[in-house]
């Protein structure tokens, strides 16, 4: 009896070790910077080009995926890319957080515990972004930014974000949207053309934060973009974002033990007079 007792202390005190490890190393990390480029097009359409800049903090799990939050799930994901430093990475469309989103996996090139990674993620094309306007001669453009649980967020976001507004609309015509209240860099845009021509609105601070979704908009003449690009807004979806679900690993091994402790100590304790003998 004495001997089993002993074995169901084993067990106890190695699932305590294991999760007690488990929750030691957690997610810790700062997005030290953001760079989105937002492109609209006069066929209703947008593309994105993301460059997010980590840091991943001293005894903290290694960076294996970075999410990223979308507009809506009307994407495709074969024009959806990612790489590291040159390097090709595989996106996902199942990722960690609830809504639209993707998961870029880093694979062989996780940003370990105390170092820095920057990945670039493209997407090429995403339908219904864009929705009707007070004015029914425009059409509005709204897009947030991707955005990270803050329990695992530590320091600033260094944050841009540039409208690429479709050729051919003019600078006049165009009539921007103050960003969300959460926003502390500039209000009025920066006003500028791109290397195609195209009029941009850039918005940056440099004490954002990676845990806060930012959100911009303008409006633009909708003359030259077909009326079935334009749809009602849909409901907005709450995204509880988490960077991978390992952070359930410790809940899961205390689910399953606790069972199986149970079950060993009803048979060590089914006959005790025979344990007892057996002694």
């Amino acid at each position: 009896m004495k001997q089993k007792i002993f074995i169901l202390f084993i067990l106890l005190a190695l699932v305590f070790s294991i999760t007690t490890s488990a929750l030691a190393q957690s997610y810790s990390l700062e997005l030290t910077e953001e760079v989105v480029h937002v492109y609209w097009h006069d066929d209703g359409t947008m593309s994105l080009e993301y460059a997010l800049s980590f840091k991943n903090n001293p005894d903290a799990l290694a960076i294996k995926f970075v999410d990223l939050v979308l507009p809506n799930k009307n994407y495709v994901i074969s024009e959806i890319s990612a790489e590291k430093d040159g390097q090709v990475l595989s996106v996902e469309e199942s990722y960690a957080g609830k809504g639209p989103g993707v998961a870029v996996d880093l694979g062989e090139y996780a940003i370990p515990a105390g170092e820095n990674g920057s990945v670039h993620i493209t997407i090429g094309h995403i339908e219904n972004v864009l929705t009707p306007d007070t004015d029914e001669n425009y059409a509005s453009a709204i897009f947030g930014t991707t955005w990270y649980g803050s329990e695992y967020m530590t320091g600033n976001t260094d944050v841009t974000v540039i409208f690429h507004f479709p050729a051919g609309i003019q600078e006049k015509e165009i009539r921007a949207h103050l960003p969300n209240v959460d926003w502390g860099g500039n209000s009025e845009a920066e006003k500028s053309v791109d290397e195609m021509g195209r009029v941009t609105y850039t918005w940056h601070d440099e004490e954002a934060n990676g845990y806060t979704q930012y959100t911009f908009g303008a409006s633009f003449p909708n003359k030259d973009i077909p009326k079935s690009a334009i749809v009602e807004p849909a409901s907005k979806e709450i995204t509880d974002f988490a960077l991978s679900p390992v952070i359930y690993l410790p809940i899961l091994v205390v689910l399953v033990s606790i069972p199986i402790i149970w079950l060993i100590y009803r048979k060590t304790s089914a006959h005790p007079d025979q344990a007892s003998n057996q002694d």
